[in-house]
């Protein structure tokens, strides 16, 4: 096997600096890479919690034309208002499994456990003054209960709390004279119903994270002098993309919404592989005969975003949290709100780029440009 000191002798793109991994909590730690984070925007945004203002993504990304096709759909927004948004759930689940050496025990448990609530509420919260467990609702796996705990956990995205926190239930739980009368066997941490970093129906219907829809208007006039097409023919594109979207089977409806998700978590310090459980949005355009104006929204049903922990330790991530004004009370909920806002600005962008066939010579300027790489909008 090689040696440490020879493997990273080689990684010469790996950041040696002490200072910028110096809190990282990783194991065989060696350094850091670097990825390019341009800036989008602006764009004008209000949102149900009290957000209003003019604001710039900080984008993190390999990817030329990510940035500027996000300004150029912020553009076309501010044009008519801007984006509104709205949120709809938060929360975070995690989803022990009991075991029983039988249906009937399992059914049993499964019966009982409306009632022991309160017991699994007291010894979750007891490892954390954010996280709190607020419904739990079984599901009868034959010789096995999945519980699904339901936990609100303030500014913190929450997977590792509410790991801490289920655990904690658990083992109080499993010590308890009640499992022994239902004979419980054992608990298993998690048994896949809270569908982490994984795309599922589960989290689409009832919601992992922060669940936020965001939504504006785009006049004739703006999306032709901007956009270079008509709000008709983006409408028309728009629909039978979503045909064949349906005949192949994809989940939900965008063009590339995850981008933002994708490049606005590794800036802003968030679980990336979570980007997994984000992917599904709906995009809708509605168009109005009378006044040519296209109604456009998305949906986003599990965004699992926070302001506090994880990788918003870093410098450079709060940097980003701090463009976004996503510090403090009510932060998380403004971060998934402004990213639902920033991704419709990209997919109606990218939309109208195939609508008037200049998505191919858009990506060969910035993406092949043979002179400055450091494109300006």
């Amino acid at each position: 096997m090689a040696s440490r000191n020879g493997i990273t002798s080689k990684l010469k793109y790996i950041v040696e600096d002490e200072s910028s991994i110096k809190n990282a909590k990783i194991e065989n730690c060696i350094g850091s890479v670097k990825v390019p984070v341009g800036i989008a925007g602006p764009l004008r945004i209000s949102g149900s919690d009290g957000t209003k203002g003019i604001f710039h993504a900080p984008l993190a990304t390999c990817e030329a034309t990510l940035v500027a096709g996000c300004s150029r759909g912020s553009k076309l927004l501010n044009s008519s208002g801007g984006v509104k948004f709205k949120l709809l759930r938060d929360n975070m689940t995690r989803a022990p499994v009991f075991w029983f050496s039988c249906v009937e025990d399992a059914a049993s448990f499964y019966d009982l456990l409306p009632q022991l609530f309160s017991e699994f509420r007291d010894a979750a919260q007891s490892t954390s003054k954010y996280a709190c467990l607020e419904k739990i609702t079984p599901h009868l796996v034959g010789n096995t209960v999945h519980v699904v705990l339901e936990y609100h956990c303030g500014e913190a995205a929450g997977q590792n709390m509410v790991t801490f926190a289920t655990q904690q239930a658990c083992d109080r739980f499993a010590a308890s004279t009640t499992a022994q009368e239902v004979r419980l066997q054992k608990v298993s941490i998690e048994g896949s119903l809270a569908s982490e970093k994984s795309l599922s129906w589960g989290n689409i219907l009832n919601s992992r994270g922060v669940s936020v829809m965001a939504w504006g208007r785009i006049t004739k006039m703006a999306c032709e002098s901007t956009l270079g097409c008509s709000t008709w023919a983006l409408y028309q594109h728009t629909i039978n993309s979503k045909e064949a979207a349906t005949r192949h089977g994809q989940l939900g409806y965008s063009v590339n919404q995850a981008n933002i998700v994708a490049a606005m978590f590794i800036a802003c310090g968030q679980d990336a592989a979570s980007v997994a459980e984000s992917a599904w949005s709906h995009l809708i355009l509605e168009y109005d005969r009378g006044t040519e104006e296209l109604c456009v929204s998305t949906y986003f049903p599990s965004l699992p975003v926070g302001t506090v922990g994880g990788g918003t330790i870093y410098d450079t991530q709060r940097e980003a949290l701090e463009i976004l004004e996503c510090t403090g009370p009510g932060s998380k909920c403004r971060l998934a709100g402004l990213i639902a806002s920033f991704a419709l600005a990209l997919d109606v962008s990218t939309a109208a780029a195939v609508t008037n066939n200049t998505f191919a010579a858009s990506h060969y300027k910035l993406g092949r440009s043979t002179g400055d790489a450091q494109h300006k909008l």
